[in-house]
């Protein structure tokens, strides 16, 4: 009977400690969706405008202004010189995100 037995129980030990795999989390993915050319005014209030839609974040500029994204927790999570126009940023997760650019910053809910 142990002969049976213990295959068996070490069978389903072995089931159950080895997990399976996750699915890869995507990381950020930046697409142009508007390309404007040449530079121009800034207004002062509003260097850039950040809104959400879809489950993705739109950034819009009208010169070229680097743009960092961060958790909730302050980690980075991606940054990209972003040309004039809208640029179109998936993060693949959920969560609450600070996007910072030009002296402004906004917090973000996906």
């Amino acid at each position: 009977m142990k002969k049976f037995l213990y295959p068996l129980i070490l069978t389903l030990i072995l089931s159950v400690a080895v997990p399976a795999t996750a699915a890869p989390a995507k990381g950020p993915v930046w697409d142009t969706v508007e390309q404007t050319e040449g530079a121009l005014p800034m207004p002062q209030d509003a260097p850039l405008d950040v809104a959400v839609r879809e489950g993705h974040i739109y950034i819009s500029t009208t010169q070229p202004v680097k743009v960092e994204v961060f958790t909730i927790l302050g980690q980075l999570v991606t940054s990209k010189t972003v040309n004039p126009g809208t640029v179109r940023l998936s993060l693949g997760q959920r969560g609450i995100y600070i996007v910072k650019g030009a002296g402004f910053a906004r917090r973000v809910s996906l």
